[in-house]
């Protein structure tokens, strides 16, 4: 008969259940997962073109949110990712946010 030794594993480690939780949150992206990939890239096209020039720099950050209000417009499927608000209200904040960035943009001196 065998003595009766401690356990020594306490279930899966900790990485693998980090591991296991992302493969299953991420197996089937939804589309606001989509949506921020979208705007991570831009930001890090914005990123790599600002040491070319700052007007590109901010004519790209600019398009994220104009990209983001047409989006918005667009219909049913791209509705779902944002609720409990207005369609015209959202794509008209991010229409203007995205026009304030264009100026700001133009009346920096470079």
């Amino acid at each position: 008969m065998r003595a009766s030794l401690p356990r020594t594993g306490r279930g899966r480690g900790w990485f693998s259940k980090r591991w296991i939780y992302w493969k299953r949150r991420y197996s089937d992206p939804t589309r606001r997962d989509w949506v921020m990939l979208a705007v991570l890239l831009a930001i890090l096209l914005a990123l790599a073109l600002s040491p070319v020039s700052f007007r590109l720099t901010g004519g790209v950050l600019a398009a994220v949110p104009a990209g983001m209000g047409v989006l918005r417009l667009l219909g049913d499927e791209w509705a779902a990712t944002v609720r409990n608000r207005g369609r015209g209200f959202d794509a008209t904040l991010l229409f203007a946010v995205a026009v304030l960035l264009a100026l700001l943009t133009v009346t920096v001196p470079g």
